[in-house]
């Protein structure tokens, strides 16, 4: 089905401190200054904020009041657990007393959420991997991982959870790398607030296709996070949206669309050495683009099609007569 709510555009507040084109800048703006550029963007509704990085200059009451006044909407916090005390895992740290910590920083930012008015917190377990063989005790590490994310659904249960996965970066590989193995194990913790954050340029990384892990998860009831960003494939470039792999974009829409997403569209972006302002702009007008014709598909009803050619056919013309 498709839904007639007009989506939330979001982005990341980081995107607007890479140095306005510049590829290496001297000095970071406040947190406070990146709300208010954020606040320029034509068509952008909303932000999502990391925790704890967002909030070391300012606090949860500050920052919200800024969002509002930027004309904004606070649609989620995304956790960051810093280096060098995470480096080595957080949920699956070798240690006990830096797994509790991963928690508590987990916890604290599902506290803020709550204070700032939102209900979604993103979890990207960043250093939870590896690099050798026989470094990590796999079994080990899946069952600390299960009760880590348990607790911090336990912590709140009116708050959604999604974890983020990406197969790689920092470290060499790491331990949910793929669509499958957090789906396993948001069904292992058994909590319902637990669920899935997509986020493209990881999917192709990990050599998945994006439509195919969006239509899984939304069967499941689980997809409510979603990261738009394109890539070519080795590593997390933050391209813009649709810029290397147009046809797997428009698919992947298709089924946001036909399946009924109704989660924000976070642009999840590095203009390193493009204005971030005109970038996140682009950004926003693709997507309407490409979901306008994602629409007339589904609507048109043709697709999927078992005959690639005559399915083929239907998405080649509507993305060349637009």
């Amino acid at each position: 089905m498709t839904s007639t709510a007009q989506p939330h555009f979001a982005t990341r507040l980081n995107s607007f401190a890479l140095g306005g084109g510049l590829a290496h800048p001297r000095e970071r703006p406040s947190t406070l200054d990146l709300v208010a550029t954020a606040g320029t963007v034509e068509g952008l509704t909303a932000l999502e904020v990391n925790y704890p990085e967002h909030f070391v200059d300012t606090t949860p009451s500050e920052l919200g009041g800024a969002i509002e006044e930027a004309g904004l909407t606070n649609t989620g916090i995304q956790v960051r657990w810093p280096a060098p005390h995470f480096a080595d895992g957080g949920f699956t740290h070798p240690a006990k007393s830096v797994r509790e910590d991963a928690v508590r920083t987990a916890t604290e930012a599902v506290d803020v959420a709550r204070e700032m008015g939102c209900d979604h917190v993103v979890l990207w377990p960043a250093h939870d991997g590896y690099e050798y063989p026989f470094q990590m005790d796999y079994r080990s590490a899946w069952q600390q991982a299960v009760e880590g994310y348990r607790a911090v659904a336990d912590h709140c249960p009116d708050v959604t959870v999604s974890i983020e996965f990406k197969p790689a970066e920092p470290r060499a590989r790491t331990l949910l790398a793929g669509t499958g193995s957090v789906l396993a194990l948001v069904a292992e913790a058994g909590r319902d607030n637990l669920a899935v954050t997509l986020d493209l340029a990881h999917l192709f990384m990990a050599r998945e296709n994006p439509a195919q892990s969006v239509a899984l998860c939304l069967a499941q009831g689980r997809l409510r996070g979603l990261q738009l960003n394109d890539g070519w494939g080795a590593a997390d470039d933050g391209l813009v949206t649709g810029s290397v792999d147009l046809v797997q974009t428009l698919e992947t829409f298709f089924y946001l669309l036909r399946d009924g997403y109704t989660g924000t569209f976070y642009f999840d972006t590095d203009p390193i050495r493009e204005d971030p302002v005109r970038e996140c702009a682009t950004n926003i007008a693709r997507t309407k683009q490409l979901l306008q014709i994602a629409g007339s598909l589904v609507e048109g009803g043709r697709l999927p099609d078992p005959d690639a050619l005559s399915g083929g056919a239907v998405w080649w013309e509507a993305l060349v007569r637009s």
